[in-house]
C-alpha cells in the first residue's frame, strides 16, 4: 500500500502564542520525535491536507512519509503518536509524529474491536470494559489497525485479561499481563440503582457533618487563642 505524503515545514518559533497565530492562518502545528531524534523537531502544515490524515488521526497504523518543504528537501517516515483536539470546536490542534526506521521495532498504542456484543445482549450481559486500547511492541509495517476481542462465547460473569488477547503474528503485547480488559455483568435493577443513589446520599451527608464539625472546631480553636490575648 502506498504511503500517504504529508507536506511539513519547520518551524522556528514555538509557544503557545505562535501556535494560536499559525491556526488563525490555517496551520496546524506539530512535533516530530523518536528514537533517533535528540530533541523534538517543531513543524507546520496546512489544515487542508488533514483528509491525508485521516485514517491515521485515532491510532499509529499507517506509515506516514513527511515531506519537509522548507529549503532543506529531505522524506522521513513517522506514524501519528498523538493528537490534541479542541472538542468545542471540533478541531484538530496539534499532533504529535513519531519517527520510524522500518526494520526497527517499536512500542506504540492499538486500539480494541470488540465482536459479539449482541451474543452477550442476549444472554442478559452488560459489557463493562476497562482497557479500550493496549500498548504493543513491533515493526512498524506489523502494526495492526485494531486487536479483536470475540465475546460470542461470554457468559454473565465472565472476564477477559489482556494476557487472554491473541495478537497477530509478529506483535508482542506489553500492556500488564494480569490488567483487567473487561467484564460480562449483570444489569444493575431499578431496586439496585436507587440502593446505590441512597447510599451515596448518605456518604454525602456523614462528610458534610464531618465537615461540619471540624470548621466548628476550628472557629473554638480560634476563639481561645482570642480569649488567652485579652488576658
Amino acid at each position: 500500500m502506498e504511503k500517504p505524503v504529508l507536506k511539513v515545514k519547520r518551524r522556528e518559533k514555538v509557544g503557545k502564542a505562535e501556535a494560536k497565530r499559525l491556526r488563525k492562518k490555517g496551520f496546524i502545528p506539530a512535533i516530530l520525535y523518536g528514537a533517533h531524534i535528540k530533541e523534538g523537531i517543531p513543524l507546520q502544515f496546512e489544515s487542508s491536507q488533514l483528509s491525508i490524515l485521516s485514517s491515521s488521526l485515532h491510532k499509529g497504523d499507517r506509515i506516514i512519509t513527511l515531506h519537509f518543504t522548507d529549503g532543506k528537501e529531505e522524506k522521513r517516515e513517522a506514524i501519528v503518536k498523538d493528537a490534541q483536539y479542541n472538542w468545542r470546536k471540533g478541531e484538530v490542534e496539534h499532533i504529535d509524529f513519531y519517527e520510524i526506521k522500518l526494520g526497527e521495532k517499536i512500542t506504540t498504542e492499538v486500539p480494541l474491536r470488540i465482536l459479539g456484543e449482541e451474543a452477550v445482549s442476549k444472554k442478559g450481559g452488560v459489557i463493562e470494559q476497562m482497557v479500550r486500547e493496549v500498548e504493543v511492541e513491533c515493526l512498524p509495517e506489523s502494526i495492526p489497525p485494531y486487536i479483536d476481542v470475540d465475546l460470542t462465547d461470554f457468559e454473565v460473569g465472565d472476564s477477559l485479561k489482556v494476557k487472554d488477547l491473541k495478537a497477530p503474528p509478529g506483535v508482542k503485547i506489553t500492556t500488564h499481563p494480569e490488567e483487567i480488559v473487561l467484564s460480562v455483568i449483570s444489569p444493575i435493577s431499578e431496586e439496585e440503582l436507587e440502593e446505590l443513589e441512597e447510599e451515596k446520599a448518605v456518604e454525602a451527608e456523614e462528610v458534610e457533618v464531618v465537615e461540619k464539625g471540624k470548621k466548628g472546631e476550628v472557629k473554638k480553636e480560634e476563639e481561645s487563642e482570642k480569649k488567652k490575648e485579652k488576658e
